[in-house]
């Protein structure tokens, strides 16, 4: 066939294509639920005493760690506090395909919660107790490795590929299957039916092949970052209020590695890998507003909500083919570099939090939070330029997430200049029952202590994180899915300096 002539070996390159080309690839391959959801995620560590007590910190206050539950707990501070947390995390994936399990460990060093708490009396006024600053908060980590090998498997990528494609004739694929069918046809992993330009099969095994090995490797990087300006004021010592403005950030960069080996010594293709690689970077802003009051000296209740989270996205997405053959040719592939502009919008959040004082000796507190997945969005970055509205995947969205609630449980007791602290959160999955991304949720398990000087303290906490899941390889009428467990452990120190 002369329109399959390909110089062996060879990796052109071609430059990026029309912006609509990008535009239909990307909104198939990039954004989607998983990406909206993982870009308004929010599950911020805090500082070590925060986490020590598992998160339930809306209604204690005086600690950076309390200003994402609710701004107006840090009206408590009694002294101007400049405080940093260091953290170290270490995620563990296992991912199981068909009786066949693997897993992989990724670790770093990074901060926390960086905090500036401002603290400020004015006696004349009954707003007496008054705090402003700045907090950095790391809201959520992207730094996984997730590895899985399968055995026999009856399926192939091939024939998704094939699917893709049929129906659209050979020179016209790079035009509209620029990053997927395109490159197995470049590649001579599929090949047109003799006779009909348009209909596609499996090159060398007719239409389908024998059994394969399979692997397959994603490696993330990246996290979600929040930094609020915040203030916040107590009136007559009882009643507390305060705001606060986030910038937000976030960073995920995935590579995406799926090897397929042919079992078979009668298929002509030995093997292939596909490569898929995604940049994506945005920023955007959210508001809080909460309010804390003292009932009596041992009780203490709090409320606040969070606007929607607007981010500003870029992602940039490319991917590359090579093959095979057991007559010993090899091709590869290079996708155009596609890049592609939107928005996300996330939903509102609501919590209530309760504490009980004992004295000057403990606390025991509670957090319960809700947020409507359901709401989130991915928007056009412009609406007068920009064509795609997004309808089919806020559509997805809708039917396939719900509304996650959150549970958040700590206590802390004093030893004198030293603390204890336990802790315990549980989040409901985000994804409906039914869904093959559905788990049982996140739950968490922490414990800490502390000193406490006139003008130092020091902070320890260790978490343990673990929820379950499923993915994908690809077309899932095709393969079965990969079931997965996330373990998640962290050990933060937070050093604070009241001058």
């Amino acid at each position: 066939m002369e329109h399959r002539q390909f110089a062996r070996g060879i990796r052109p390159h071609r430059p990026a294509l029309a912006a609509w080309v990008v535009l239909a690839s990307l909104t198939l391959t990039a954004q989607n639920e998983d990406d909206a959801l993982r870009i308004v995620s929010m599950r911020p560590e805090g500082t070590a005493r925060s986490l020590g007590l598992g998160g339930a910190f809306g209604a204690l206050g005086a600690d950076p760690g309390a200003l994402w539950s609710n701004p107006a707990g840090m009206a408590l501070f009694t002294t101007s506090e400049f405080s940093a947390t260091p953290a170290l995390e270490v995620n563990d994936a296992q991912g199981s395909l068909l009786g066949s399990s693997a897993s992989n460990t990724d670790q770093r060093v990074h901060f926390s919660n960086l905090a500036m708490a401002l603290h400020a009396t004015k006696d004349e006024s009954r707003w007496k107790s008054r705090s402003f600053g700045v907090v950095f908060d790391r809201t959520a980590s992207h730094h996984w490795e997730r590895v899985v090998r399968g055995e026999n498997v009856s399926s192939t990528l091939l024939q998704q590929f094939v699917n893709e494609a049929n129906g659209t004739r050979y020179d016209a694929l790079a035009g509209g299957y620029p990053f997927t069918a395109d490159l197995a046809w470049q590649t001579f992993a599929i090949d047109t039916i003799a006779g009909d330009p348009a209909a596609y099969q499996i090159y060398g095994g007719g239409s389908g092949l024998g059994p394969t090995r399979q692997d397959h490797a994603i490696s993330t990087a990246g996290a979600n970052s929040n930094t609020s300006f915040y203030y916040s004021a107590g009136l007559d010592d009882r009643i507390f209020i305060g705001g606060a403005l986030g910038i937000l950030g976030t960073r995920y960069e995935r590579l995406t590695t799926h090897s397929e080996t042919m079992l078979a010594a009668t298929d002509s293709l030995d093997r292939f890998t596909y490569e898929e690689r995604l940049v994506m970077r945005g920023s955007g802003v959210d508001l809080k507003f909460g309010v804390l009051g003292r009932v009596g000296d041992h009780l203490r209740i709090g409320a606040s909500v969070h606007s929607p989270s607007y981010f500003w996205m870029t992602d940039v997405y490319s991917t590359t083919m090579t093959t095979h053959f057991r007559a010993g040719d090899s091709y590869a592939y290079d996708s155009p570099d596609g890049s592609f502009q939107y928005r996300v919008q996330g939903p509102w959040r609501a919590l209530l939090s309760v504490a009980g004082i004992v004295g000057r000796s403990g606390a025991v507190s509670a957090d319960y939070e809700y947020s409507d997945q359901r709401a989130t969005r991915l928007r056009r970055a412009n609406a007068l330029s920009d064509s795609y509205d997004f309808a089919f995947e806020n559509r997805t969205i809708q039917q396939v997430v719900k509304g996650v609630h959150a549970l958040r449980l700590g206590t802390e007791w004093r030893l004198g200049p030293a603390f204890l602290r336990g802790g315990f959160a549980y989040w409901t999955d985000p994804f409906a029952a039914g869904d093959l991304r559905h788990g049982d949720g996140r739950t968490r398990y922490s414990l800490g202590g502390g000193f406490r000087g006139t003008r130092l303290s020091f902070d320890l906490a260790l978490a343990y994180d673990r929820s379950t899941g499923g993915y994908s390889m690809y077309d899932p009428t095709l393969v079965d899915p990969v079931r997965e467990e996330l373990t998640a452990y962290r050990a933060l120190f937070t050093v604070a300096f009241r001058p």
